[in-house]
């Protein structure tokens, strides 16, 4: 549990803070709010999976799907590997891990 809670930890950090600079660099407003309420949540679900609630894996399943469809998404549309590629290979691997491991769980 403490490994997930941390992977979503990071992940979510990697969101707000891209977010963020999305919202330095190019003034995209746009950025500013998903990365915060995004980024937010993710971090949110990492104490509640540290708590040991099994709610909490299966709401940062869902948040990491929709993000990297969001991501795969603009990157097909935009063929910019930065920041839209790397943040949906990033996704997927998170995607993957966290089926991994609530897969492990359940057996």
């Amino acid at each position: 549990m403490k490994t997930t809670a941390a992977v979503i930890l990071l992940y979510g950090l990697v969101i707000l803070i891209g977010g963020i600079m999305g919202h330095h660099e190019k003034g995209s407003l746009a950025s500013l709010i998903s990365g915060l309420v995004c980024g937010g949540l993710l971090l949110g679900t990492s104490w509640v999976i540290f708590n040991k609630k099994a709610w909490g894996e299966y709401a940062a399943l869902l948040l990491v799907f929709l993000l990297d469809g969001f991501f795969t998404y603009r990157f097909i549309t935009t063929h910019k590997f930065l920041p839209s590629g790397l943040l949906s290979i990033l996704s997927l691997g998170v995607l993957f891990f966290l089926a991994f491991v609530m897969r492990r769980a359940h057996k």
